[in-house]
C-alpha cells in the first residue's frame, strides 16, 4: 500500500477521508494489538468482557447500596458512565503518545497522521463495544427498560466520536511536540474521574456551588451525559445540549486548523 505524502499543509478532512476509505493500516493494527495482547491468556478475548462485568454488576451493586439506590436502576447508569469514561481516557491517553509510538512509520514516509489517531479510536472502540454488551444486559434488567431508547445511540454516538476524534488529533500534535503530555493527561484523569458523575448522580450536587461549577465545565460529563441520558430515559439538560453543540463545531474546526498548521512539523518534533 503506497504511503501518503502531502505537499504543504495537509488537510484534516482529506486525510481523514483517505484513512476511512483505506482503513487497512489502522484496522489491521488494531486487530493485531488485540490478538497479541490475549494470545497467551487462557481466557483469551473473554478478558474484554470480564472487567466490565465485574464493574457493572459487582461495583454497581455495592455503590447502589451505599447511596440507597435501586441496584437495577443504578447499575446501567454507572456502567454506561464507566465505559464511556474509559473510552475517553483510552483515546486521549494513547493519542497523546501515538506520533512518538509510530515514529518508524512516520520516518519511512507514512505522513497521513489520521491513521494513527483512528487506530487509537478503533482500539478503544473495540473495548467499548465489548463492554456495551454487558451494560445493555444490565439495562435490560432495569425497571426503566425501553428498547426504543437504544436507538438514540445512532445519533449520540457519532457526535461523541466526532468530539473524541477531534480531541485525539489535537493531543496527538501536542504530544508530538511535548512528550510530557501523556503523563499530564494521566494525572488529570485521576481528578477528572472524581469530578465526573459516574458513581453519583449530577442532581445530588446543589446548583450554584463550586462543585456544580466544576461539573458543568467538565467536557467529559457533557459527552457522557449526552449518550447515557437518552439511553436510560433521563432528561438531558439544556446546558449539556448547548455545550456539546458548541464543542461539535469548535473542536473539529480547531483540529483542522492545527492539523494544517502543525502536522508538517511532526517528523521534526519526534
Amino acid at each position: 500500500m503506497p504511503f501518503h505524502k502531502p505537499s504543504g499543509g495537509a488537510s484534516l478532512l482529506s486525510d481523514a477521508t483517505g484513512s476511512l476509505r483505506r482503513p487497512e493500516f489502522w484496522t489491521f493494527a488494531t486487530w493485531l494489538d488485540l490478538i497479541t495482547k490475549y494470545r497467551r491468556s487462557r481466557l483469551g478475548i473473554l478478558w474484554m468482557f470480564l472487567p466490565p462485568t465485574a464493574t457493572v454488576f459487582l461495583l454497581g451493586y455495592f455503590y447502589a447500596g451505599l447511596s440507597n439506590k435501586d441496584p437495577f436502576a443504578f447499575m446501567p447508569y454507572m456502567g454506561m458512565g464507566y465505559i464511556l469514561w474509559r473510552f475517553i481516557t483510552q483515546v486521549i491517553g494513547e493519542s497523546s503518545s501515538t506520533m512518538i509510538g509510530h515514529r518508524a512509520f512516520i520516518m519511512d514516509g507514512r505522513t497521513r497522521f489520521t491513521d494513527y489517531v483512528l487506530r487509537c479510536v478503533s482500539k478503544a472502540g473495540l473495548y467499548f463495544s465489548a463492554a456495551l454488551v454487558v451494560v445493555l444486559i444490565a439495562f435490560a434488567l432495569s425497571p426503566g427498560f425501553s428498547i426504543v431508547n437504544i436507538l438514540t445511540l445512532v445519533v449520540t454516538l457519532p457526535i461523541f466520536l466526532l468530539n473524541l476524534f477531534s480531541v485525539g488529533v489535537l493531543l496527538s500534535l501536542i504530544g508530538a511536540r511535548y512528550p510530557d503530555t501523556h503523563e499530564f493527561t494521566t494525572t488529570i484523569f485521576i481528578f477528572g474521574f472524581l469530578l465526573t458523575p459516574i458513581l453519583w448522580y449530577p442532581e445530588h450536587i446543589a446548583h450554584g456551588t463550586p462543585r456544580a461549577l466544576l461539573m458543568d465545565v467538565n467536557p467529559a460529563f457533557h459527552l457522557i451525559e449526552l449518550v447515557r441520558g437518552p439511553l436510560l430515559g433521563r432528561t438531558v439538560r439544556m446546558v449539556t445540549v448547548v455545550y456539546v453543540s458548541v464543542t461539535s463545531v469548535v473542536l473539529p474546526m480547531l483540529a483542522a486548523w492545527a492539523y494544517r498548521r502543525y502536522a508538517r512539523f511532526v517528523p521534526i518534533w519526534i
